[in-house]
């Protein structure tokens, strides 16, 4: 059950936005990446856009994976609101406009996954019952559940994004590709453009409260220790991929790669690693 507290800081102008980012900023970086994007799939041919050169049962293996982004992507849209809204403006405000720059990301990358699943077959409305039954859902339901605006920017940023997207969409891509799936390497490979902004937020965040009050080290863990556990549900939702025929996918090779990448970043802050092998 998730903890609800409120955090705010002694000393606002301690949060400092990621990378200089700003409305400004956030328009023509989105727009340099997601018109790549485009021109990308522009280039592919009618068959590799529609996915009818991917291996045969690819499909069937990557979807609990697909379900996965596509409604985490609208779930982070939902919950990067909630943290934006949660904040006086005047105060937060740099910290609202990080926020509200990764909505725009987030509702590209579900426009990305709504027209992938669609060229896939997949039909709209059977999308929320295979949603129901995918393993990951645990992890936005309990961001969706929050109220607390660093909370939600640091569980989200630093433990979700560096943990599992930051690390998966690399060797997604690559696997995509090896499968004949061009479409979504093309939307892999642009989501990395976005995701270590996400992450930088999560951080930012964490330095700004540490700066503000050195115990806030204890909320920082506590929030990291009830929530990076639920990453593993991931795992488990990746599993059918390594049933592709002539997939080398290996889920437990994967997490590997979270723990590491987790253990590096968690010990960069002055945080106990929480996730283990």
């Amino acid at each position: 059950m998730a903890v609800q507290q409120r955090v705010f800081l002694n000393n606002p102008k301690l949060f400092v936005a990621p990378g200089g980012l700003n409305f400004e900023k956030h328009l023509r970086l989105h727009a340099q990446e997601k018109l790549r994007y485009f021109d990308e799939i522009a280039r592919l041919t009618e068959d590799q856009r529609n996915m009818r050169t991917v291996t045969p049962g690819y499909i069937e293996g990557m979807t609990r994976r697909w379900m996965a982004l596509y409604h985490g992507e609208i779930a982070a849209a939902q919950y990067m609101g909630t943290a934006a809204a949660s904040m006086p403006f005047h105060d937060y405000f740099e910290f609202i406009a990080c926020c509200i720059c990764q909505q725009i990301d987030e509702l590209s990358h579900a426009e990305m996954d709504r027209d992938m699943l669609l060229r896939a077959g997949f039909q709209l409305e059977d999308l929320p019952a295979l949603w129901e039954e995918c393993e990951a859902k645990v992890v936005f339901d309990h961001l969706l559940s929050l109220e607390d605006g660093f909370e939600i920017a640091f569980k989200g940023g630093f433990v979700l994004e560096s943990a599992n997207a930051v690390v998966g969409f690399h060797a997604m891509a690559r696997f995509a590709e090896q499968h004949g799936d061009y479409l979504s390497a093309a939307n892999h490979r642009t989501r990395l453009t976005d995701e270590p902004r996400h992450m930088a937020l999560g951080v930012a965040v964490a330095k700004a409260m540490l700066a503000d009050d050195p115990a806030n080290i204890h909320i920082l863990q506590q929030w990291q220790d009830e929530f990076a556990p639920l990453i593993y549900n991931f795992i488990h939702a990746s599993r059918p991929i390594e049933r592709i025929p002539g997939s080398n996918f290996s889920a437990d090779a994967q997490w590997a790669s979270i723990v590491e990448h987790h253990t590096r970043n968690a010990l960069k802050l002055g945080l106990r690693p929480t996730l283990t092998l």
